[in-house]
């Protein structure tokens, strides 16, 4: 499904399909992986496997029918990627959020356990189902664009969209997707029930000063700022490694 096509006709903004998948997780292996603070913290842009098992992740989330990509039109190459995952909130507090299920049940790379339980953890530290009164959220979980195609708003226009896309998801799925449009690699994946609930907020942990202005121009909350040295690897703090001791996250929001 097109979403929308930049002025210049350069771009344009899609849901992640079977055709568009693999490109998607190449900009997450690329540039994600390797670029993102947390990424640095927990060194998977050092350990290709963990990498791997962040696509893994990517895939799954894909299943939500909720991602986006940013292609450009003229070579359709896929340039900038936003996986989003539709969270559902718990029924029951000993059940264990979907990020934890997936660190302890399909990770085997401790970096990846790392960057994956931050993420958990982080979310768990503010309960934004109960503050927006809300049962099911669409986070903007990783987002991502190549290098070579940074500095043209690529993952704002692609936040913006996460947003129509969340709005659309009321009145039922905007493409859906299956075990077997994910791919060979991820035949032995499980296939999922669809998602009956619909998203009423938007969230995200932004993790950079580009995200952050993102998430301002764009309306989000900003709920709490979580410092990057509050979390170790291997006895070294994420803060550390990425260099700024003032390295932060925040979790923010918007209501849809």
């Amino acid at each position: 499904m097109e979403w929308y096509t930049t002025d210049d006709g350069n771009y344009t903004i899609e849901s992640v399909s079977a055709a568009t998948l693999p490109g998607a997780l190449q900009v997450i292996r690329e540039s994600f992986c390797q670029d993102e603070s947390v990424c640095i913290g927990a060194e998977v842009n050092k350990n290709p496997q963990a990498a791997e098992e962040l696509l893994e992740l990517c895939a799954d989330a894909a299943l939500d029918g909720a991602s986006l990509v940013a292609i450009e039109t003229s070579s359709r190459k896929v340039v900038a990627a936003s996986f989003n995952k539709l969270q559902v909130a718990t029924s029951d507090a000993s059940e264990k959020p979907f990020f934890d299920v997936f660190a302890e049940e399909r990770c085997s790379q401790e970096s990846a356990k790392s960057l994956i339980q931050f993420m958990a953890d982080v979310d768990g530290r503010c309960n934004l189902f109960q503050k927006y009164e809300a049962d099911c959220s669409l986070e903007i979980m990783f987002l991502a664009t190549l290098r070579q195609f940074r500095r043209q708003k690529l993952a704002e226009i692609l936040c913006k969209f996460s947003l129509e896309l969340a709005k659309a998801l009321k009145n039922g799925p905007v493409c859906k997707m299956t075990v077997e449009d994910l791919g060979p690699k991820y035949t032995s994946m499980k296939p999922r029930s669809t998602i009956t609930k619909y998203p009423k907020i938007c969230q995200a942990i932004w993790t950079n000063e580009i995200t952050e202005k993102i998430g301002r121009k764009l309306g989000f909350t900003e709920h709490l700022i979580v410092p990057f040295d509050e979390f170790v690897f291997k006895g070294e703090t994420y803060a550390s490694r990425i260099g700024r001791d003032n390295a932060k996250c925040i979790v923010a929001a918007k209501h849809i």
